[in-house]
């Protein structure tokens, strides 16, 4: 009896950009949210101790004068403090399931490359891995979308460049971006240049 034919597995393509776009950006809102309801605890809590200390000052003069409300604006102040950090702690959690679903896509279309581009070799797939990070935290200083753009704006410079002018582009401000706009950008022309051919080797050897 002869031997089992060698198991064979391929992807014709295309990868499914349009829907791992979709669970970035659903992500990416998240963070900012998340990111909208901190400064609003901040500046809640620098008003809050504000007026806190003009009462405490009220209570201990030995004339007190009319309180202006400012009882009041404590209360409403305290109110808003505690509905804030509701919603942060709402958005935290969803957070977290974004950033679950974000790595289990990136996994998933990492994958896929592999599969779509029959000439990636085992060290190109660890590079591309490396860059298109499937590790996803929400709580570091310098957020996934940031270190992912870095990296492979790194790639597009450098092994993947096709002129000197890209190879003169600046690097990344690791700064949160306005939008993901540059990073989808960024990982649809990485993906095109890795389907062209491209060669995913830092060295020069």
């Amino acid at each position: 009896m002869g031997g089992l034919p060698a198991l064979s597995i391929s992807f014709s393509g295309p990868i499914p950009l349009e829907e791992y776009f979709d669970i970035l950006d659903t992500r990416f809102e998240l963070r900012q949210r998340q990111r909208s309801y901190r400064e609003m605890l901040s500046q809640r809590a620098q008003q809050f101790r504000a007026v806190q200390r003009r009462l405490l000052a009220r209570y201990k003069d030995k004339t007190p004068t009319p309180l202006q409300n400012m009882d009041t604006l404590l209360e409403g102040t305290y109110q808003q403090i505690l509905a804030i950090g509701d919603a942060d702690l709402q958005t935290t959690k969803a957070l977290e399931l974004a950033d679950y679903q974000l790595s289990t896509a990136t996994k998933l279309l990492l994958l896929l490359v592999r599969l779509w581009c029959p000439s990636l070799t085992d060290k190109g797939a660890a590079v591309l891995e490396s860059c298109l990070s499937p590790v996803v935290n929400h709580g570091d200083d310098v957020g996934w979308e940031e270190t992912v753009d870095a990296s492979i704006t790194l790639l597009l410079r450098t092994c993947l460049a096709k002129s000197a002018k890209e190879q003169s582009v600046g690097a990344s401000n690791l700064k949160l971006p306005s939008d993901t706009t540059k990073l989808k950008k960024h990982i649809a022309l990485l993906l095109d240049r890795l389907s062209k051919g491209g060669n995913l080797s830092l060295s020069q050897d």
